[in-house]
């Protein structure tokens, strides 16, 4: 991979801006490094005089509350400052979230289950990695519960998961992956088998439910809920079965205000709705595009960020297997 230019970039960002860029060439590497000031990526802090490295694919914006200088070294095939950002709102969010566990933890209830929803790219993954990384940074212990089985931004596509988030988000590797509860569902699209996808939604639920229970601290803490893009017909259901079954008590609806009005008129009163505005940053994606991105979360599966993993096939003969079935129910004595 080739990182060499010219001359590094320099980028002075003034008071709420952030530095916006792209990498879609081939075989190309892209270090950023905070020289000045502070500033972080999707709610992750920057650490001052280390370079942070991008390939080919990423879709970065540093944002900044007080100011940075930022050097860029390496072709990008788009890179700008932006002084209009919806982070100020996502922000008032993370408060609003934290006032609800500071009163969860005084009167020793649940904390905040909310879940983000909205149409495909407008930037949902984003956000809930922007709110964990909020809570995290404030002590909180959150359950990250992924339910969009197109992207797999816990597991490997095709699964619903979820993970206990205790430490920000790194900036190259994204949440630790330790331990993260996940379950098949072998399509990209719940519309494949809309039975299945809510049967597995349902035994999630419940499962994350309990987990807030008997954890002291995610029960503060509460969780996030990310979801799929279909947000028409039998998606616009899933929605409302996912509200039902994880108990949101609030809902955060990303840049469109149809979806926005319909939940408004079909969820209970006790939930808060709110309509949020896409950053303008957000980048629209092709199906080639989901499909590559698909490929590299399972290629990321099996062989790790940086390929520090070394997956091998072998044989094993059938008659050495054991098959076993789980939940089946006892057969009558004969």
């Amino acid at each position: 991979m080739s990182n060499d230019t010219p001359n590094p970039q320099e980028f002075k960002l003034d008071v709420d801006c952030e530095l916006r860029f792209e990498i879609e060439s081939k075989d190309v590497k892209v270090t950023v490094e905070l020289v000045s000031g502070h500033a972080e990526l999707f709610g992750t802090e920057l650490v001052k005089g280390k370079p942070y490295e991008f390939t080919t694919g990423a879709k970065v914006a540093i944002f900044t509350y007080h100011g940075c200088t930022l050097k860029l070294r390496g072709k990008t095939d788009v890179s700008y400052v932006a002084k209009e950002t919806p982070m100020i709102q996502y922000l008032n969010c993370h408060s609003a979230l934290e006032d609800m566990r500071n009163y969860a933890e005084d009167h020793g209830t649940t904390g905040p289950i909310v879940m983000i929803v909205g149409p495909t790219d407008v930037g949902k993954t984003t956000l809930c990695r922007i709110l964990l990384n909020y809570a995290v940074r404030q002590g909180r212990s959150p359950l990250y519960v992924d339910l969009d089985p197109g992207q797999g931004s816990v597991s490997i596509p095709g699964t619903i998961a979820a993970l206990l988030v205790e430490r920000p988000a790194t900036v190259e590797e994204g949440f630790s992956q330790k331990a993260p509860l996940a379950y098949h569902f072998g399509h990209k699209s719940p519309g494949d088998n809309n039975v299945l996808y809510q049967t597995l939604m349902s035994k999630m639920a419940e499962v994350v439910l309990d987990a807030l229970k008997t954890n002291k601290r995610a029960k503060v803490s509460g969780a996030v809920i990310n979801t799929c893009g279909w947000v028409k017909g039998a998606g616009y259901e899933h929605l409302r079965h996912a509200a039902r079954e994880f108990k949101v008590g609030a809902v955060f609806v990303i840049d469109q205000e149809r979806l926005y009005n319909e939940l408004l008129r079909d969820m209970k009163s006790s939930v808060k709705v709110v309509f949020l505005p896409k950053s303008g940053g957000v980048v629209e994606r092709s199906k080639t595009s989901r499909a590559e991105n698909r490929d590299l979360r399972i290629r990321e599966y099996f062989y790790g960020n940086k390929s520090p993993l070394y997956p091998h096939s072998f044989d094993v003969k059938f008659s050495e297997m054991k098959v076993f079935k789980i939940g089946a129910p006892s057969l009558p004595d004969s």
